[in-house]
């Protein structure tokens, strides 16, 4: 025998590398709780709220590559997973919740926290099942781990509270491993046609739209050989440096290079949901994704499926060094200069309250080289991409989902699982408020994560684009607490600028402490110059 469910859920988790797992504690998973006190490969890390459990799972696997597992009670607690798990399932990430429901005698009925849980995550997951019996538990859990790690998509067991403390009778525990990523003679047609669509481009640009560092690599040495600038999505940022002369900026409501309208090939690798609406409609549109759910099918002219790094590779001996790509070349450096500029221009910003664009550039000034940037959704984030000058930072944030409140939790995942290496959560005052409570998780396991706060006192974003439709702006100012001050009442440090001379001071000995630590930054709301 080799214990009961609960400890074989942990051992089949261990065995497919798991040593982090979030949730919140409940009368449906306490025989799993219990289970987990009694082992050691495996860390749980008890957040304050099941939404944010799941986004640290989530950020965990966007980070690591690994599954992240989150798990929940019956009920309220399982529903409260959603928006983390949405998070996850429109990234690519590969996720696992694991959900206790009703005993197995009561499901169907109107006992207290039973609902049909698969109808609710099917949206947002690849794999739901709910398992209803011990000897099934072992077999499906690893369907569940290799659809999704294989797939990098989201799984989701219900296992009924009963079914827990039943003895496991020594499941075998099988383990899958690969991941079909073949490029062979299907797509000699469409690389040919690529190869001919870029060679006779005139002002090619290539989007990077992956983290994967190899990938980037063959986009940047196809776009030198090519002579084809170079977008960055948001959620690649830093894959590459942002001094490369090809990279023409981070493109958004903040920044849009001139040259971007004159472009008229685009090469997408990976995906980009929130840049294609600034690319012009004349252009034409290649994508390369290792998967169909990833494919703009609205926006592209065609696309290939397969391994992105092995097409690159393949592109990139079929494409011709160009020598007539000096004017092309100079359009976008021109760009770059201007753009120079205007950084140059917010870090000089002395206004109080500060500028957004004084903010990043404290950032740029402060930073380390290799630290990693949770960023959350709202206003500042378009600053953020304008002047945030990447070098080798990693930038978690969403690409596609936009969940605000998803900062704080993806900072404490990423310290969790590079504990070496500095963290910040870049947050909105809106952003920070529907995550606060995590600030105490990241005091109870004291993680040094900080928090740097872009307080305007309202979503701003979106009372810029009502005013844009020609709309009252209603419903936006929100009520702000002092964040210093919670902090500190939390266990955490708190700082409060107000000041543009105070920021890299106060930055700088924000970043040096050993303990968790928030930024409270006063804001101005300047107008977005490309809001759409």
């Amino acid at each position: 025998m080799s214990g009961n469910t609960a400890d074989e859920v942990l051992k089949i988790l261990a065995d497919w590398g798991v040593r982090s797992m979030y949730g919140v504690s409940g009368d449906a998973v306490f025989p799993l709780l219990d289970a987990v006190s009694r082992q050691s490969k495996i860390k749980y890390y008890a957040a304050a709220v099941e939404t944010g459990a799941a986004f640290m799972a989530a950020y965990e696997a966007k980070l690591t590559g690994h599954p992240g597992v989150c798990i929940a009670t019956s009920g309220p607690g399982s529903a409260n997973l959603v928006n983390g798990l949405a998070e996850a399932y429109y990234d690519g990430a590969p996720v696992l919740a694991i959900t206790g429901q009703a005993a197995t005698g009561k499901l169907g009925t109107n006992t207290k926290q039973y609902f049909n849980q698969q109808q609710l995550f099917t949206p947002f997951t690849r794999m739901s099942e709910l398992v209803v019996s011990p000897e099934a538990v072992g077999p499906v859990l690893v369907s569940a781990l290799e659809t999704a790690v294989n797939e990098k998509t989201v799984t989701h067991l219900s296992i009924p509270v009963d079914i827990w403390q039943m003895p496991a009778g020594g499941v075998k525990r099988a383990r899958i491993t690969g991941r079909r990523q073949i490029v062979g003679s299907g797509f000699a047609g469409g690389l040919e046609e690529t190869a001919v669509m870029l060679n006779n481009a005139q002002r090619p640009v290539i989007i990077i739209g992956t983290r994967d560092g190899q990938t980037a690599g063959r986009c940047l040495l196809l776009a030198d050989k090519r002579g084809a600038g170079i977008i960055v999505a948001q959620q690649a940022k830093g894959v590459i440096p942002d001094d490369n002369p090809l990279v023409m900026g981070g493109i958004g409501e903040a920044y849009v290079p001139q040259a971007l309208s004159q472009a008229d090939f685009f090469l997408l690798v990976g995906a980009a949901a929130f840049e294609l609406k600034f690319l012009p409609l004349a252009a034409s549109i290649m994508q390369l994704s290792d998967s169909p759910d990833a494919l703009h099918y609205d926006r592209i002219d065609s696309g290939m499926i397969g391994s992105p790094g092995q097409l690159l590779k393949l592109l990139i001996e079929k494409i011709p060094a160009r020598r007539d790509r000096k004017g092309w070349l100079d359009e976008i450096s021109a760009d770059r200069e201007n753009l120079t500029r205007q950084l140059a221009a917010d870090a000089d910003n002395g206004e109080i309250p500060v500028h957004p664009g004084r903010l990043i550039a404290a950032l740029n000034r402060t930073l380390a080289a290799d630290a990693i940037i949770a960023c959350d959704i709202g206003s500042f984030g378009h600053w953020f991409d304008r002047g945030f000058q990447a070098r080798q930072q990693t930038v978690l944030l969403s690409s596609r989902w936009r969940s605000m409140g998803a900062g704080l939790p993806a900072a404490i995942a990423a310290k969790i699982s590079c504990p070496e290496k500095q963290v910040i959560a870049l947050v909105g005052d809106g952003g920070l408020l529907m995550s606060m409570p995590e600030l105490l998780t990241a005091v109870k396991y004291r993680l040094p994560v900080t928090v740097v706060v872009a307080n305007n006192h309202e979503y701003a974003l979106e009372t810029a684009r009502m005013q844009a439709q020609g709309l009252t702006p209603f419903g936006n100012n929100i009520l702000t607490p002092d964040f210093a001050a919670y902090a500190k009442a939390a266990g955490a440090h708190g700082y409060r600028v107000e000041d543009s001379a105070q920021l890299e001071s106060t930055l700088t000995e924000a970043f040096g402490s050993n303990e968790p630590t928030v930024v409270d930054v006063q804001v101005s709301n300047p107008q977005l110059p490309n809001l759409q």
